[in-house]
């Protein structure tokens, strides 16, 4: 199996797209199109260490989005991104499609964390589009509440003519203000935005000049939209060119949280559908 500095990865090549994705958080940090472009955002600062989240691709947030809401010191996004996670099997759906099943289970290190067993499960479906199913099942004699998200990168050639369509009048909590608001007119790329939209049941269509990405989520109801800007970024050394990435997050959050009692399950699941009028995108 390949490496990246430290971390082994899935290399995942057919007649249509390539992929690579770490065993250490399920994590997915490149999707191509052949002879296209990337659809997905990787920092040219990326580090690949042993306990450290990748700052691109579909970085998992589990079984808790953001700070730990009682202990500050637990990791940010939860544990699974940074986890070493099964590599179950690799199945050639067609010559156009491949899936990729990862697992995650408790251990002795997720219990020191969070005192519940449980299964779960990534499927990612590499082809015309990037499927990701994300299947959390509880293993335990008690019930459990996750909040989740497929923090996803996309790759875009320049956030200031960035559009982004399907968020007109939803409500949403704007982090960096701490207050709740009505989305107006067009998004401000111009500073830090760190938005939850509530009630997104519509498709997500992310645009420029050069590529139109097409975000539909199942399993959730909440979207996050994130991106540093330029002062934050210019804090974060593990983030390059902010300015051509925007994350666009199919999550499980705020109200959306969701409760699991012994044996049942339930899945997230987001496709990307990627239509390129330039093809000098490319990580």
């Amino acid at each position: 199996m390949p490496k990246r500095d430290a971390l082994a990865y899935i290399e995942i090549e057919n007649s249509v797209a390539s992929a690579k994705i770490a065993l250490q958080g399920g994590h997915i940090f490149h999707f191509e199109h052949k002879d296209q472009g990337s659809v997905l955002y990787l920092s040219d600062t990326a580090t690949f260490k042993k306990g450290k989240a990748i700052r691109g691709g579909v970085p998992i947030c589990w079984p808790w989005f953001g700070a730990h809401k009682i202990d500050s010191t637990l990791p940010n996004h939860g544990f699974a991104r940074t986890s070493l996670w099964e590599h179950k099997v690799t199945e050639a759906l067609s010559e156009s499609e491949t899936k990729v099943t990862l697992t995650l289970h408790a251990s002795t290190e997720t219990l020191a964390l969070w005192p519940y067993q449980f299964s779960l499960t990534l499927d990612i479906y590499v082809g015309n589009v990037l499927r990701m199913h994300l299947t959390t099942q509880n293993l335990d004699s008690k019930p459990f509440t996750i909040t989740s998200a497929l923090h996803t990168y996309l790759a875009l050639d320049n956030i200031y003519e960035t559009e982004v369509d399907g968020l007109e009048e939803k409500h949403y909590y704007d982090k960096p203000k701490n207050t709740f608001c009505i989305q107006k007119g067009s998004i401000d790329f111009t500073k830090e935005l760190d938005r939850i939209y509530q009630n997104v049941e519509n498709d997500i269509i992310v645009k420029d000049a050069k590529v139109q990405h097409t975000v539909q989520t199942d399993g959730a109801n909440m979207i996050v939209v994130w991106n540093p800007g330029e002062v934050l970024a210019s804090r974060m050394p593990d983030l390059s060119k902010h300015t051509k990435m925007l994350c666009v997050e199919s999550a499980n959050v705020l109200d959306d949280a969701v409760t699991l009692s012994q044996g049942e399950s339930h899945t997230l699941s987001q496709t990307i559908t990627t239509q390129f009028t330039d093809f000098s995108i490319s990580q």
